[in-house]
C-alpha cells in the first residue's frame, strides 16, 4: 500500500512575512520533496475543511465562531505571537480536515501510513482560545475523530516539538482513550508539561510528559523513549499511532535549544514506525508542528518520507550536536517510578 501526504496551496496563504512560522517553511520542504523525487512516489490526500461538529469536540464553539469572524474581516493577532489573515480560518480547518480523511485512509486501509504537510500548526492551541503560533489543535480533532467516527478504541499521540503540547494536553486532559506522551524543553516555553502533569480522574497515567534539559540529544532520546516512551506505548495498546511532528528540537533550529541530529530524528521516526507494526498493522501518520530552520526541516520531513516509504537513506547535511549532554539517568529513574515501569 502507498504513503499518503497532504498538502494544499492554501497552507502557504496563511502567512506573515519575518514571523518565523511563515509560508518559507512548506514552500521550502515541497520544493525538497520535489527536488529528492520523493513527491512522485506518495499518494496525495485532498484536503477539506474540518466540520464544525469535528472541531467542537475538541474547541468550544463560541472559539471557533471568533476564529473564522477575525479572519472574515481581514484577520488580526489573537496572542502576541499568533498572527490570522484573511486565509487563515481556511487553512487552519483544512489542516483539521487533511489530517482526519489521512488517518481514516490509513485505518481503513487504503494507504500504508501518511504525513500531512499542514500550517498553521496546532498543538498549542487550546480548548477556548489561540496560542503559540496554534488555531486548532489538529491532531487531537484527528485522535477524536479516530475514536467517533472510525470506532478506535485506543488512540496515541506521541509528539517530539521542541515545545510542550500544552493545547493537545489541555484538551485530552481528561480521556483515557487517547495517551498522550510529550518530550519537551523544561522549563521553556509555554512554561506547562512538567513529569507530575499526568492527566485528571479516569485519564490519569494517559498523559506521559518527558520534560528535557537544554543540550538533551540523540544518545538520551534512544534512552528515554526506548526505556520509557515505547513501553508506556505498548502497555497502552494503540488502534493508531498519530505523531505531532515537529523539527525545533533539532540542535541547529534557532527558537530552542535541544540536541537531535537529522540523523536522531531519523532513529526517533523508524522506531515509531516500527513500533506501529508491532502495535497497529503499521497504522501511523505524522502531523508537521514546529521546526524554523529550513535546511533542518526540509530534509528532516524527506527522512519521515524515506522511513515511511522503507528506505535506508538519511539526509544529514548539517551533522551531530556539538554541545554535550547532559545526565538523563535520573529523569529516567523518576518517570519509571512515576509510571509504574
Amino acid at each position: 500500500m502507498p504513503t499518503g501526504y497532504v498538502f494544499d496551496d492554501i497552507f502557504t496563504q496563511h502567512n506573515f512575512p519575518g514571523h518565523p512560522e511563515n509560508a518559507n517553511r512548506l514552500i521550502t520542504t515541497m520544493e525538497y520533496l520535489s527536488g529528492s523525487q520523493l513527491l512522485p512516489r506518495l499518494n496525495a490526500v485532498p484536503s477539506r475543511p474540518a466540520t464544525v461538529e469535528e472541531l467542537a469536540r475538541c474547541h468550544h464553539v463560541r472559539y471557533i465562531q471568533l476564529v473564522e469572524e477575525t479572519c472574515r474581516n481581514g484577520g488580526g493577532m489573537l496572542d502576541p505571537d499568533t498572527y490570522t489573515n484573511a486565509y487563515s480560518y481556511d487553512a487552519a480547518v483544512r489542516a483539521a480536515g487533511g489530517l482526519v480523511d489521512l488517518a481514516a485512509a490509513v485505518v481503513e486501509g487504503k494507504l500504508n501510513n501518511g504525513f500531512a504537510l499542514v500550517r498553521p500548526p496546532g498543538h498549542h492551541a487550546m480548548p477556548a482560545r489561540a496560542m503559540g503560533f496554534c488555531l486548532f489543535g489538529t491532531v487531537a480533532v484527528a485522535a477524536r475523530a479516530a475514536r467517533f467516527d472510525l470506532g478506535l478504541e485506543r488512540v496515541a499521540v506521541i509528539d517530539f516539538d521542541v515545545h510542550h503540547g500544552n493545547g493537545t494536553q489541555d484538551i485530552l486532559d481528561e480521556d483515557p482513550t487517547v495517551l498522550f506522551v510529550s518530550s519537551h524543553q523544561y522549563p521553556y516555553y509555554p512554561g506547562t508539561g512538567a513529569l507530575n502533569e499526568m492527566g485528571q480522574g479516569q485519564a490519569r497515567g494517559a498523559i506521559v510528559n518527558i520534560p528535557l534539559s537544554p543540550g538533551t540529544g540523540d544518545d538520551s532520546f534512544k534512552r528515554l523513549y526506548g526505556e520509557v516512551v515505547f513501553p508506556i506505548v505498548r502497555r497502552f495498546q494503540p488502534e493508531l499511532i498519530l505523531v505531532s511532528a515537529g523539527f525545533d528540537a533539532h540542535w541547529d533550529d534557532p527558537l530552542a535549544n535541544i540536541g537531535l541530529s537529522l540523523t536522531g530524528y531519523h532513529w526517533l521516526c523508524q522506531s515509531l514506525v516500527d513500533l506501529a507494526a508491532e502495535l497497529c498493522q503499521g497504522r501511523i501518520v505524522f502531523t508537521l508542528e514546529g521546526g524554523y530552520n529550513l535546511s533542518v526541516l526540509a530534509p528532516g520531513v524527506g527522512n519521515v518520507f524515506r522511513v515511511l516509504l522503507a528506505d535506508a537513506e538519511v539526509d544529514d547535511p548539517i551533522g551531530a550536536s556539538p554541545w554535550p549532554e547532559p545526565d538523563v539517568t535520573g529523569l529516567l529513574a523518576d518517570l519509571k517510578r512515576v509510571h509504574q515501569l
